[in-house]
């Protein structure tokens, strides 16, 4: 077994990680989604800036995502 990552999945794991982490940040510090100074910058940065870097790697993982969830 190779014990390497390759550099797509490595990329797809900080992407994971980067997205775990600026959830977590919104959801537990005062920081919001949005602020008059800044517009939508926080909630772009940490959550839609690494969701969208999955969705480039493999568009279709939201849909079968969704389709999983629907067949429960």
């Amino acid at each position: 077994m190779n014990d390497t990552l390759s550099p797509r999945r490595l990329r797809a794991l900080i992407a994971l990680g980067w997205l775990a982490v600026g959830t977590l940040v919104l959801l537990v510090t005062p920081l919001s989604a949005h602020s008059e100074s800044l517009g939508w910058t926080p909630a772009f940065w940490l959550m839609l800036a690494p969701a969208s870097v999955l969705v480039a790697m493999r568009p279709g993982l939201p849909l079968s995502l969704l389709a999983a969830l629907f067949r429960r």
